[in-house]
């Protein structure tokens, strides 16, 4: 969903779903949550100025090897 647009870039934010696929089928919910960004227009090309991640929940998998 885009936000605002001012003078410190475009806001927006997007939801994102993280599954976890086991070796037997299985499928557990990893995590959840929404990205918040701020993006410039940098000569024609946008550019992420910030990203932060806002998770759901406060437990995650100690093996979290890929950052969200």
């Amino acid at each position: 969903m885009l936000g605002a647009t001012g003078t410190d870039g475009i806001k927006a934010e997007t939801p994102f779903l993280v599954l976890r696929i086991m070796r037997d089928g299985r499928t557990d919910l990893f995590a959840t949550g929404v990205y918040v960004d701020r993006i410039h227009d940098v000569g024609g090309s946008l550019r992420f100025a910030e990203r932060i991640v806002v998770c759901d929940s406060g437990h995650f998998d100690t093996l979290v090897a890929i950052p969200l």
